[in-house]
């Protein structure tokens, strides 16, 4: 077994691919080869000088990052694609098959272009080599690690569930879940298994790692990583249980660091701290004021409140709390979105003052910072300003259409549509200052997801019209859904404060496919 690591986007998310080769047949499969530009290269030089034959792509899991690649990477359809052998009675891997058209993507049933999904513990052969799928749901559902094994010797592909030193974000699951999948099931597999995770995050692993255990193997990983700029590869299971401590439930030491000792609260307050660790928390908020500063000093917000300045002592707890308490809640906030709402009242606002509705209606800019609750629900803050200080002005609510479809007529005329902010390329998500080649494509798998969403919007502090407190009861908003409506002035102001292209991205996103919009939404725009 040869396994090669190609490292993608180094500098910003620092994800890996893998190419595993049986060096007897030469049938390999690319693990996550999620930037296409960067893999498809390596894999076209080494079909054409003969070195390998590629029979398969393989997903960790459905994140862009890992899975986004797959539909970019082709595989020739004069390769010869052999049959993989079954490992167990029931298996369902099979690629030999002509309706793959010589594009088999084996992992998770979210992973794009997928395939084939084996169940937990089915698994197929590359050559003499034995793979068998471990199911690990937390980070994502359809979290699978790989494991391989052949007479040279034992590897395991944990995509984002288990890194060197550290864990994957319980972005959909819980502190068991991962619990089971760290300390169970890979804990599991044999001590020798060599470890390759996704992505190269060993260096700021350790740093949370040393500010709750002092062990030996803690202090030797991090004298490796302070030493090595890759680590994949170069730990087993068996370290990762002497040195990774969120596969050491059972120390005292870590039990004494989170004030727990039931594993399954340990995990639980053990990935917190570390989503609250301040020299690894970089969020886009933070990115953004770093690399935009001075744009966003621009932005014309009347953050006025009445009352003195904030006093000292009223500083002073702020710093104390931040250090000291929980705010969970908070932390679970993982995406940054930038659109307009909509001032849905009949005539409230609309521009002619005649009280029709029919006049250009009362805008305002929104910024969205969004939490999911579950697969099919999301919860966003929204706010007048990415930068301190920021008032909340009003919450949204986002549901899939199939939730959508299950209330009431009455209260389906409350929600909005996203397909136009989508299409028309005026929702964002403003870059961290990534790449921006790299950002158009997390970008885009965003709105994918948020295109076929339904909104249900209210604002209850009207900053737009200079209001320096919530006065009045919450208003209803909506958002646009056609050219005539937008106020263009304003959509290219906030272009140039964040450095975006509204209509360069109405370009890259024509091949995002549009919704059927149900007819009860979007009411602010019907007549009554």
């Amino acid at each position: 077994m040869h396994i090669q690591s190609i490292p993608m986007w180094e500098g910003s998310s620092n994800n890996y691919a893998y190419l595993v080769v049986d060096e007897g047949s030469r049938d390999a499969v690319i693990i996550d080869p999620a930037s296409a530009g960067e893999v498809a290269p390596v894999l076209k030089d080494q079909i054409k000088d003969g070195k390998i034959n590629l029979v398969a792509i393989v997903n960790t899991h459905h994140h862009w990052d890992h899975a986004g690649g797959n539909n970019k990477i082709v595989i020739p359809l004069s390769l010869s694609l052999s049959p993989l052998k079954v490992i167990s009675a029931n298996t369902i891997v099979q690629l030999a098959k002509p309706e793959f058209k010589g594009k088999p993507v084996i992992g998770g049933k979210d992973c794009e272009g997928v395939t084939k999904t084996p169940k937990n513990g089915e698994g197929f052969t590359i050559g003499e080599i034995n793979v068998k799928a471990l199911y690990t749901p937390c980070h994502t559902q359809d979290s699978i690690c790989w494991f391989m094994e052949d007479k040279s010797g034992k590897a395991i592909f944990t995509g984002d569930t288990l890194f060197h030193g550290g864990c994957g974000r319980f972005f959909e699951g819980t502190a068991e879940e991962m619990h089971t999948a760290l300390n169970k099931t890979l804990a599991a597999v044999p001590d020798d298994t060599v470890v390759y995770p996704g992505h190269e995050y060993t260096k700021a692993n350790v740093k949370f790692a040393v500010s709750v255990s002092q062990s030996e193997a803690v202090k030797a990983l991090e004298a490796f990583a302070d030493k090595n700029k890759e680590t994949q590869g170069k730990f087993t299971i068996g370290d990762e249980k002497k040195h990774n401590v969120f596969m050491r439930m059972d120390d005292p030491e870590i039990q004494k660091a989170t004030g727990k000792t039931d594993p399954v609260e340990v995990m639980a307050k053990l990935r917190e701290m570390k989503n609250n660790f301040k020299l690894n928390q970089v969020n886009s908020v933070d990115l953004m004021r770093r690399g935009r500063k001075e744009k966003m000093t621009q932005q014309p917000l009347t953050h006025g409140a009445p009352g003195s300045e904030v006093s000292g002592k009223d500083q002073i707890l702020e710093i104390g709390a931040s250090v000291t308490q929980d705010f969970a809640p908070i932390n679970k906030i993982c995406a940054h979105l930038n659109a307009f709402h909509v001032y849905a009242g009949e005539g409230e606002g609309d521009g002619d003052g005649d009280g029709n509705g029919n006049g250009e209606r009362r805008s305002v800019e929104a910024n969205h910072y969004c939490t999911h609750l579950s697969g099919e629900v999301r919860q966003c803050l929204i706010y007048d300003s990415p930068t301190n200080p920021a008032r909340l002005i009003g919450v949204e609510y986002m549901i899939t259409r199939r939730l959508y479809e299950k209330l009431d007529a009455e209260e389906r005329k409350l929600w909005h549509s996203h397909d136009y902010e989508v299409k028309s390329g005026m929702l964002i998500l403003p870059n961290p200052t990534v790449p921006d080649a790299v950002w158009t494509v997390a970008e885009t798998e965003e709105m994918k997801e948020v295109i076929g969403l339904y909104g249900k919007t209210f604002h209850f502090w009207q900053t737009d019209r200079g209001d320096e407190l919530p006065l009045g009861m919450p208003v209803l908003m909506g958002s646009f859904t056609a050219d005539d409506q937008v106020p263009w002035d304003k959509v290219k102001e906030r272009d140039e404060r964040f450095g975006v292209d509204t209509q360069k991205k109405r370009e890259a996103r024509k091949g995002i496919e549009s919704v059927d919009i149900h007819e009860d939404a979007d009411q602010v725009w019907k007549k009554k």
